[in-house]
């Protein structure tokens, strides 16, 4: 960031299609990856026609791909000349640090750029004294935090990874989730902050495994990317020393991760995803008539404040569509503010499946779908996952006389897709309802599968 650099993290299970999508997109000049991730980039940087410098995160004692640059080189033998940073041109607040992708309302991914200053008011946002989870490190003390969330996210980036590195926490960091690993390490690492997904909360307060002794440690438990029941947070807390504040949060990456939160001390609703955080605006739109609701009523909720993105990355269509001319995000998402009690998301105007805080596009699933030869149309909706949150079901027409089975679809999308895209469900039928402008009424198909 200090050399002018914009950094576009990916997630490591993306495919090929996924990746030139994003390659396409942000034409980086380096990639920085890993060993085996780097088939799936030599894929995608032809497809994007790139040319770019690969650098592989090695171990000294084993090989790296031909033509790649080992990260050891650099990190351990090189200089860095600090002159160069002298001559370079002063960083702006309004530059772009980084781009993460998000489906934003609807359509592919997209790229988000957060400047400067939101990573910079998301840290002072986290810094302030009501919600500040971490406490300083000395000497004699360092809160422990567990990052199972991944960095690609926009969560386990700026909360997890930025919020504790400048508080001095010892992160404790996972090359994958593994349940039994997660459990070792809030035991014998005496994990004290935990920042967790809602298959998480309900991984602790289900597992007969995790006990008392695993989270005697903990001192604050935050959850959020999804909703989360009051009746699975209870669950967790039966089981801590009863003591631990546990709240929700709520957040997009077009917001830096941040927007509320849960207060310290404060009287909380575990259903609720706590009030707006320092500088934060929060208004509720009727999505039909476009007016303001009164407070405590359902609507669209807007956010304003320091930590907005400032667009997406090259899309100004996508851009004037998410924010209004005096700075609000529209989030897509309907909910409801309660003096008193905080923010109340009910339910998603945008048409995004959540698994495991991760989105998912119907769309993109969609057109996989229909692009198989014997799928005449396809239309793809979320439903309730015990674990996951979510998960993708297809509603699939075959076309006339075609041999169609749900698990050649399931298997045709999964080669695909990331792993938490895959299908849960293929249904056949013959229709799938549709406005007259073509629209698919994913309202009718989710009253169809309830």
């Amino acid at each position: 960031m200090e050399e002018g650099v914009a950094t576009n993290v990916v997630s490591l299970k993306c495919v090929a299609v996924e990746l030139t999508h994003q390659l396409s997109l942000t034409r980086p000049k380096v990639i920085v990856t890993i060993a085996e991730c780097y088939g799936t980039i030599q894929k995608a940087v032809k497809n994007a026609n790139l040319d770019l410098k690969v650098i592989v995160k090695d171990r000294i004692d084993t090989p790296v791909p031909d033509g790649t640059i080992r990260f050891s080189e650099i990190a351990e033998s090189g200089e860095a000349d600090r002159a160069l940073l002298d001559r370079l041109e002063k960083r702006k607040p309004n530059d772009v640090a980084i781009i993460p992708f998000s489906s934003g309302t609807t359509g592919l991914p997209k790229g988000v750029e957060i400047t400067n200053r939101n990573i910079i008011a998301a840290m002072q946002l986290m810094a302030e004294e009501k919600n500040s989870y971490p406490k300083l490190a000395n000497q004699s003390f360092q809160d422990v935090v567990p990052c199972i969330l991944p960095f690609f996210h926009i969560y386990g980036l700026v909360i997890s990874l930025l919020g504790h590195l400048t508080k001095g926490c010892k992160l404790v960091t996972m090359t994958k989730f593994s349940a039994s690993l997660y459990f070792d390490i809030l035991m014998n690492d005496k994990a004290s902050l935990l920042y967790i997904v809602p298959p998480i909360a309900i991984l602790l307060g289900k597992h007969p495994d995790v006990t008392k002794d695993h989270l005697k440690h903990i001192r604050i438990i935050s959850c959020g990317a999804a909703p989360l029941a009051a009746s699975d947070a209870e669950l967790v807390l039966a089981k801590t020393n009863g003591k631990v504040q546990f709240g929700q949060g709520y957040g997009a990456t077009e917001t830096t991760s941040l927007t509320t939160t849960t207060v310290i001390g404060s009287e909380i609703d575990y259903s609720a995803c706590g009030v707006p955080m320092c500088n934060m605006e929060l208004k509720f739109i009727d999505p039909l008539s476009g007016h303001p609701v009164k407070i405590g009523e359902q609507g669209e909720m807007y956010v304003r404040g320091p930590v907005v993105m400032k667009g997406y990355h090259k899309n100004e269509q996508a851009t004037a569509d998410s924010l209004t001319a005096d700075g609000f995000f529209k989030t897509g998402d309907l909910g409801y503010y309660k003096p008193g009690k905080g923010l109340f998301i009910t339910d998603r105007i945008k048409e995004l499946i959540k698994v495991k805080g991760l989105q998912v596009i119907p769309a993109e699933l969609e057109a996989i779908l229909r692009s198989h030869p014997s799928v005449a149309d396809a239309a793809v909706i979320g439903i309730p996952h015990e674990f996951n949150g979510e998960a993708p079901r297809a509603f699939v027409i075959p076309k006339k006389d075609a041999k169609l089975s749900e698990e050649e679809l399931q298997t045709f999308v999964a080669e695909k897709v990331a792993p938490y895209k895959k299908l849960e469900e293929v249904v056949f039928v013959n229709d799938i309802p549709k406005t007259n402008t073509g629209k698919i009424l994913r309202r009718e198909l989710k009253k169809m599968y309830a």
